[in-house]
């Protein structure tokens, strides 16, 4: 699938970006458009024209909401988290962290793997405001809409990013407009007027290093989770809505009557009482439309099947799901859904990687370079499971003596801070060694020694 546009040229000016807003706005935008109507359930049903005043619902399934909603949370349901072993680095990453924290960067996270799961792909600006606080406080991470923004690359095989593209419209005189925002490594340059007709406002360094819009990618075609499954769900929609024409034509079945003829003060009558008094030899039956329940319900659950299949995201209505049930059964049935995580994540992790060297730009962390400051720092990814802490315990006290505390302490869902609790535990321990006296036994021996070297 295409996702990116790309230049002829590398010049940035105002009639190359029109050529790319035009190929944005013609091979990649429809598809984002439509991949944005079926999570807010708004993509068409389609059907065939029913005879007038015959039963004709539209109702949609909307399952790539729900698929979307289940993948994402997911893998970005628990915030990532970062941790270093590296002395040197803690300071760096403390800062690191203030920023992310100030940014509230676990609902970010969400959101860009929100628009991952639905567009296949998805953009983070990170940007500096001007004010008179410390840098750290200045920092500012927006997510862009995938409607709006798209990268453009050069036309070597490597495709090498050339710059980003954020626009929005607005309306002037009562005529649309539109300003665009184009973000390369070193400068912005703000246009603005109408489609063709475009004016430079302004080019201005961003200081940020790099370019400043983080394009992160489902899965290397970047197509959405239910991308592949789009027929289905139109398939499922449609029996769904069939299914209920049919019920709802049963409800208004037509009642036939043979060997007389009622007038219609006979028929309210029929309606009133619910008693008929036919003329002899007359009768009375209801023409319904022949239907098979079990035939509808096996294709509606062949079609769920199908959907789950595919889309790698289990149905947690399954009794696999249940209490009762082994974790063994669970892992089984969410088998796909880890392959979609493992996907995410590493696709994600590039990115996390992308703003953090973007960061360091800004704070001019370069006595080391900022490739090695990021070897020094360990990105982690929590699947979002219900968790029985009964058994994370347990592996705990099991391995207490053959792995490092460290590893064990980042294990145990309590734990937040690793190299606090760490801190703790020595504190703890110092403690227990004075209460039974330890310390001052201690003590108490290095003061003997002292007086007898003094009388020697």
């Amino acid at each position: 699938m295409i996702y990116q546009v790309m230049a002829d040229s590398n010049e940035i000016t105002k009639e190359n970006v029109i050529k790319w807003l035009r190929v944005f706005e013609s091979e990649i935008l429809p598809m984002r458009k439509k991949l944005g109507d079926y999570y807010d359930g708004k993509n068409e049903i389609s059907k065939q024209g029913a005879v007038k005043g015959r039963p004709n619902y539209s109702i949609n399934v909307n399952m790539a909401k729900y698929i979307v909603d289940v993948a994402t949370g997911y893998a970005f349901g628990v915030p990532v988290t970062y941790d270093t072993k590296d002395e040197n680095t803690k300071t760096i990453l403390e800062k690191l962290q203030y920023i992310n924290k100030n940014n509230n960067v676990s609902e970010v996270d969400f959101q860009q793997g929100g628009d991952m799961a639905t567009f296949g792909v998805s953009y983070q600006l990170i940007m500096a405001r001007e004010g008179d606080e410390p840098l750290e406080d200045r920092v500012i991470y927006r997510r862009l809409d995938p409607l709006k923004t798209f990268y453009v690359t050069d036309n070597t095989v490597l495709e090498n990013p050339l710059c980003a593209v954020y626009y929005h419209t607005y309306i002037e005189n009562k005529a649309e407009k539109a300003k665009v925002y184009v973000y390369d490594s070193t400068d912005l340059y703000i246009f603005d007027g109408a489609m063709g007709n475009y004016t430079l406002l302004s080019q201005e360094p961003h200081n940020m290093g790099y370019i400043p819009i983080i394009q992160s990618l489902n899965n290397d075609d970047a197509f959405g989770d239910f991308q592949c499954v789009t027929d289905l769900l139109d398939s499922l929609s449609l029996a769904i809505s069939n299914n209920t024409d049919n019920l709802q034509s049963i409800a208004n079945a037509i009642l036939a009557v043979s060997g007389g003829r009622l007038t219609e003060e006979q028929k309210q009558e029929i309606n009133k009482s619910k008693i008929a008094q036919l003329p002899v030899g007359a009768t009375m039956e209801w023409i319904i439309k022949n239907i098979s329940p079990e035939a509808e319900r096996m294709q509606i659950d062949n079609l769920l099947k199908f959907l789950f299949q595919i889309s790698q995201v289990p149905d947690l209505t399954d009794d696999a799901f249940g209490g009762n049930q082994s974790g063994v059964a669970m892992r089984y049935k969410i088998w796909g859904l880890d392959q979609l995580w493992v996907t995410k994540t590493t696709k994600y992790k590039k990115s996390i990687f992308q703003r953090l060297k973007i960061l360091l730009y800004l704070l001019q962390y370069r006595f080391k370079s900022n490739v090695e400051l990021l070897d020094n720092i360990d990105v982690s990814f929590t699947r979002n499971l219900p968790q029985d802490n009964s058994e994370v315990y347990t592996m705990v006290n099991a391995l207490k003596g053959v792995i490092s505390d460290r590893t064990l302490l980042a294990n145990i869902p309590l734990v937040e801070d690793v190299d606090k609790e760490l801190e703790e535990l020595d504190t703890q321990a110092q403690k227990n060694a004075d209460l039974y006296g330890f310390s001052n036994n201690d003590s108490l021996k290095q003061q003997e020694e002292d007086e007898d070297g003094s009388k020697q």
